[in-house]
């Protein structure tokens, strides 16, 4: 069910992009600038992946909790399911946003550990509307050209977030939504089709990985 770029492209990208580079920045930065931003996100995830202190069910919790931080996973969830999120009910939406962080936390959390040795460099930033920017990066690789990478990130009240990834010219974000929206059609029209292809992937790696932390309650009762 899902397309060889956007797999591979997003869990490679964001992985060698976070395990890539471990920072510290001064907190009162963090709000004001996207990079910094960026560069303390890489940081918290380094710290949480890397604590052997954590069993596999604690590390996969306070790495979710890294990811909802520095991604609006909520407002990613609504536009990859694009129109088809108008048309779901609350039930549906709410398993959706949940399934989809899961998602998130599994393969991320996995690939990370494996991409460690990949090196971001930021290289760049512009403003990105009134309320955004985008931060502009490249990973460097030893046998191969660096891959160009932006960051698509929104300030809201919380501060930054990421709400796409953009990989050599292609949006992660629209990759997605175009295969999810493929997926609903093929499952005649519905998002109930799409819910059982994501809950038997997700409960897949759940298996293979050994845990996928707590679930997300907050979602469940939305």
């Amino acid at each position: 069910m899902w397309k060889q770029l956007t797999r591979r492209a997003a869990c490679f990208c964001l992985g060698a992009a976070i395990t890539g580079a471990a920072f510290s920045f001064p907190a009162q930065a963090i709000e004001t600038d996207p990079a910094i931003f960026l560069r303390t996100l890489a940081d918290e995830a380094v710290t949480v992946l890397s604590d052997d202190r954590l069993d596999r069910a604690s590390r996969a919790d306070a790495f979710r909790q890294v990811l909802r931080r520095g991604f609006n996973i909520p407002g990613v969830s609504r536009f990859v399911l694009g129109r088809y999120w108008r048309q779901a009910s609350s039930a549906e939406k709410a398993e959706f946003v949940r399934l989809f962080e899961d998602y998130m936390v599994t393969v991320y959390g996995r690939r990370l550990g494996k991409d460690s040795g990949k090196f971001l460099t930021i290289t760049g930033q512009r403003p990105d509307g009134v309320t955004g920017a985008i931060v502009r990066s490249n990973i460097k690789r030893p046998n191969g050209p660096a891959i160009l990478l932006d960051w698509r990130l929104r300030q809201g009240n919380n501060g930054w977030q990421v709400v796409d990834i953009i990989a050599e010219g292609v949006s992660l974000a629209l990759a997605q939504r175009s295969e999810f929206a493929t997926i609903i059609r093929t499952s005649g029209g519905k998002v109930s089709g799409l819910l059982t292809k994501l809950r038997k992937k997700t409960q897949t790696l759940a298996l293979r990985q050994g845990a996928l932390g707590q679930t997300n309650a907050a979602v469940r009762t939305q």
